[in-house]
């Protein structure tokens, strides 16, 4: 694995977390997430695929196995945890200075698609007003720079400068 100040992180996030998941996936970040799964699938997950766990159980975080492997998360609040990784691992919260983007939903990279293929899979008035588009290659996703992209900046602004 790499090391845990690395900007290549390969998470794992608890059923606790999916908030999280969701950010870091739109940071850019290898995050892998199941909302349902047992102690023992996901510390093999997380051995097997070299992920780095995040997880809000006291418990699971004393598992021998998994020393120098996890972060411990305080917060409730998912600015708070976006917040926490920033200090503890020197994670990036500048979602513009990514190589790739993933998927929010499925974790998977995003392609850039054509306006003409963006076009009838996105609301007309989307398609009229916007130029660039991506997509999700395994759930049909399509993204583009709205003010839901806007606003998640500059929320991420001040998480940056708190």
């Amino acid at each position: 694995m790499k090391s845990p100040h690395s900007p290549f992180y390969r998470f794992f996030a608890d059923a606790m977390l999916g908030k999280l998941a969701r950010w870091l996936r739109i940071l850019g970040y290898d995050t892998a997430y199941e909302k349902v799964i047992a102690d023992d699938v996901l510390i093999q997950r997380v051995l097997h695929e070299n992920r780095w766990l995040l997880t809000r159980d006291t418990y699971l975080a004393q598992r021998r196995i998994l020393r120098g492997r996890h972060t411990l998360i305080a917060g409730d609040r998912v600015h708070d945890q976006l917040r926490q990784l920033n200090r503890e691992l020197g994670l990036c919260l500048d979602p513009n200075g990514q190589a790739a983007y993933r998927c929010a939903d499925c974790n998977a990279l995003l392609e850039p698609i054509a306006k003409e293929q963006a076009a009838p899979l996105v609301p007309p008035f989307v398609a009229a007003q916007y130029r660039e588009f991506i997509r999700c290659p395994q759930c049909g996703r399509v993204y583009w720079p709205g003010t839901h992209w806007t606003n998640l900046c500059r929320e991420l602004q001040r998480l940056r400068t708190a």
